[in-house]
């Protein structure tokens, strides 16, 4: 009798031990997402009477437009890249790019918001890219660049290690003379969004940051030094936004949509100097989770492994 009331607590004490870390594989269950998209509009390099710079103002110039994006989910990528002559009369157009599953549905050169949000539209890195136009007139086309770059990252569930991010890029460098000298006026219009979103309640491992950046930078060759940058706040610093577990919910920079018109001028440009230009865009976003037991879930597992000790412990002589 005490033989089989020994196997029977054996028995039960298993049961309960496998029970436990059955339930163990319980997850606590989060949302993340983060967005970055950047449209720059009518971007014009102006001379000081207001008109702009045209191809033939230029003793030399010569460059590139390049541009690239990459998503990005659990080590898996997908990455696009272009890049064109500024004097070509074609710009880089790259092709959306995602990893998910599935893959949002929001078509080619779709550069509009996820509204509202939540609900997070899916688990997925995704980057998209597209500039048209040329800052300054190229055979008679006239000025007016129009650069627009996204990057999204959402994650809707949390096997093992879900990562979206996307890194969105857009680089004009080019080197140039000037025919007369003159000071040269940097003139757009922006409509940046950002946001960040993290489900209430969510575990330690998730959260969500996006960001965007914009600049541009002249420098003279001759010496090496930077004459001219110009980095606004509106299109930099401000656009940062993130969220944590420990402070959930929606931050979103812009979410009115605002077009700010910027401008800047440098100082005056030598005739005969070769200077370099560099204006680069980007948009990064990501999203993390890891799964993580619920609490709950870990005291159970806890108690049936003790409650195996104590039956081993009871067995000893």
């Amino acid at each position: 009798m005490n033989i089989v009331g020994k196997g029977c607590r054996k028995s039960l004490l298993l049961t309960a031990a496998a029970a436990a870390l059955c339930l163990g594989t319980g997850v606590a269950r989060a949302n993340t997402f983060a967005s970055a998209i950047l449209d720059i509009n009518n971007f014009r390099l102006l001379h000081s009477n207001g008109i702009a710079y045209a191809q033939r103002d230029f003793a030399t110039l010569t460059g590139t437009n390049d541009a690239h994006a990459t998503a990005q989910l659990n080590g898996v990528f997908d990455n696009g890249a272009d890049s064109r002559p500024i004097l070509s009369g074609t710009q880089p157009d790259v092709p959306q790019q995602c990893v998910g599953a599935p893959c949002p549905p929001i078509g080619e050169n779709n550069f509009a918001r996820y509204s509202p949000i939540p609900p997070v539209p899916g688990t997925f890195g995704y980057a998209d890219q597209r500039l048209r136009g040329s800052a300054i007139a190229i055979n008679g086309t006239p000025a007016g660049a129009h650069a627009q770059t996204r990057a999204d990252a959402a994650t809707v569930q949390n096997v093992q290690m879900a990562s979206g991010n996307s890194d969105v890029g857009t680089s004009t460098t080019f080197a140039f003379v000037l025919g007369t000298s003159d000071t040269m006026t940097i003139s757009l219009d922006a409509t940046p969004y950002s946001a960040a979103y993290v489900s209430p309640g969510s575990n330690p491992t998730a959260n969500a940051n996006a960001r965007i950046s914009w600049s541009i930078n002249i420098v003279d060759l001759s010496t090496n030094t930077s004459v001219f940058t110009f980095t606004p706040a509106e299109l930099n610093a401000l656009t940062a936004v993130s969220r944590t577990d420990g402070m959930g919910g929606l931050l979103e920079y812009n979410p009115g949509g605002t077009t700010f018109s910027l401008s800047a001028t440098t100082a005056l440009l030598r005739a005969g100097t070769t200077y370099q230009i560099t204006i680069q865009q980007n948009t990064l976003a990501n999203a993390t989770q890891q799964e993580v037991p619920e609490p709950a879930t870990l005291a159970l597992v806890a108690g049936g492994l003790a409650a195996l000790g104590i039956g081993r412990r009871r067995r000893l002589p």
